[in-house]
Formats: structure tokens, sequence, C-alpha cells
């Protein structure tokens, strides 16, 4: 299938993307993970207590560490274990960077791309804002 010059343009901008991210979020896990090892930035939960931690039914395990659910997350992220999340979430949130950067092309040249691009987006951000939790009974 030969696509117009126009939506290999939308694709290859798209893969420019994908490609920048993954290759940011990796480099930003590594340096986080590098961090939380070297204990410049000091773990919520020590490292020899995770080992009795890991065997914990989600809730008792939530309640023991003092782990946050959610996006809480961020008022842990000055420690080491929390840290390495901003990379976990660069990569997670990468596809929808890339179809924002593309919705704009797909709209000019074909409408049924850009809302197909548009729902992408609405539903990676219900997603991340956990407001599909409560239809499925999700985790705490």
């Amino acid at each position: 299938m030969e696509l117009k010059p126009d939506m290999e343009r939308a694709q290859h901008v798209f893969a420019q993307w994908l490609d920048a991210g993954t290759k940011i979020g990796f480099v930003l896990l590594v340096i986080s993970f590098a961090l939380y090892l070297s204990g410049l930035l000091p773990p919520q939960v020590p490292l020899a207590e995770l080992p009795k931690l890991w065997g914990l039914p989600l809730a008792k395990f939530v309640a023991t560490a003092g782990a946050p659910t959610g996006w809480q997350w961020l008022a842990l992220a000055s420690c080491g274990d929390y840290f390495n999340y901003f990379g976990i979430v660069l990569l997670a949130s990468i596809v929808m960077a890339a179809y924002l950067r593309v919705l704009p092309l797909l709209a000019q040249h074909d409408r049924n791309f850009a809302i197909i691009a548009a729902l992408e987006i609405v539903v990676l951000l219900a997603a991340a804002s956990g407001l599909l939790n409560s239809f499925g009974g999700g985790s705490p």
C-alpha cells in the first residue's frame, strides 16, 4: 500500500518522536537506576526490607511499605526507588506525545486517521488518569 507524501511525512514524524522518546526514556531509566544503586537518592523502602515485602498481598504491601498508589508516587519522587518512575512515565506516554505531534498533520490530510489518533489520545489519557480503574475494580 502506497501512502500519500503527506501521510508518509506524518508516519516519519511519528517514528522520529517514538525513537527519540524511547532513547531518552532508556537513558533516564539507566541514570535513575544508577542513582538508586549508588545510594545518592535514598530509597523509601530499604533494599534489605524488600524480600520480606515481595510475598505480601497488594493491600498489605502498600500499608507495610508506605507505598503510594496511582500518581501519589510524585510525592516520593526524591526517593531512589520512586525516582525511576519518571523514565517509566516517559516511556508510557511517548506514544501519546507522538500522536499529539502528528494530529495536526493528520487533520490536514486524512480526517479518519485524525479521528483515530484523537481517540487514542483520549483513551491513553483516561488510562493514565486512573479513571478506568473505577470500571474494572482496579487496584487501590
